[in-house]
């Protein structure tokens, strides 16, 4: 029995999230029935982690064992004809029989794209969130430094998480400017429910100067939820990379 590892991209708009839910369109029971389609017998798949509704991928991983297989070169594109098209694999490969996409990630890297402008964009939409106040990048930068490394991370999770345990690490936090464009990269060990969008919502009102730099940090000390910013939109968060 071979052990498959796929890179799979998806546009988060029309699901409600990448596990499967009852009563609602999911992007894993999306993708196993198309690989099951592919091989022709039953595929269940194990994910690096869960993505939120409408939260998008560019770097998702995936890993499933299967009885037939099919040339790897062509793999992608055999799965990618029985996928909508807002799902694609880019990637397959063949790895360890122990290999897990879940339990072997060492870490993640998400991106956050804020189009800030004090208008709406018809294009760019879907993929960011349009903040229209003006952001000050280097109160962000500033108000980011005391979040830096392993902390209690409850103040920034979502209401509705089950996990117990706030604690995380987070490696960096790199914020640039280009254009319109504010892009907010986090790599970190992992990431509790909307605890990036939180951060973000947060970060937003530090760069607009409603809140002080040392907000985040603070916000760290309460270990409550109404202590933190706004949530940000799912639309403008980005699995981009799970490294192993």
């Amino acid at each position: 029995m071979a052990n498959v590892a796929l890179t799979v991209q998806y546009k988060g708009k029309h699901y409600c999230g990448f596990q499967r839910q009852p009563n609602v369109l999911s992007v894993q029971e999306v993708l196993e029935e198309a690989l099951s389609k592919t091989f022709k017998e039953n595929i269940s798949v194990v994910a690096s982690g869960r993505t939120d509704a409408g939260v998008h991928a560019l770097g998702q991983v995936v890993n499933f064992h299967v009885e037939t297989t099919i040339d790897i070169g062509n793999m992608p594109k055999v799965i990618n004809y029985h996928l909508p098209r807002d799902i694609s694999i880019v990637d397959a490969k063949f790895v360890d029989e122990n290999f897990s996409a879940r339990f072997d990630a060492k870490s993640k890297v998400y991106k956050y794209v804020i189009y800030n402008n004090k208008n709406r964009s018809g294009v760019y939409d879907e993929f960011s969130f349009n903040f229209p106040h003006k952001l000050d990048i280097e109160l962000m930068k500033s108000g980011v430094m005391g979040i830096i490394g392993t902390h209690d991370f409850t103040s920034f999770m979502g209401r509705d998480s089950v996990v117990k345990d706030g604690i995380r690490t987070i490696y960096s936090i790199d914020i640039q400017r280009c254009g319109d464009f504010v892009e907010i990269t986090f790599h970190g060990k992992s990431f509790l429910r909307n605890m990036i969008r939180i951060i973000v919502g947060s970060l937003c009102d530090i760069g607009r100067g409603k809140l002080p730099v040392d907000f985040l940090e603070n916000s760290l000390i309460h270990k409550d939820r109404s202590k933190a910013g706004f949530t940000a939109p799912a639309q403008g968060l980005f699995l981009i990379e799970v490294r192993y």
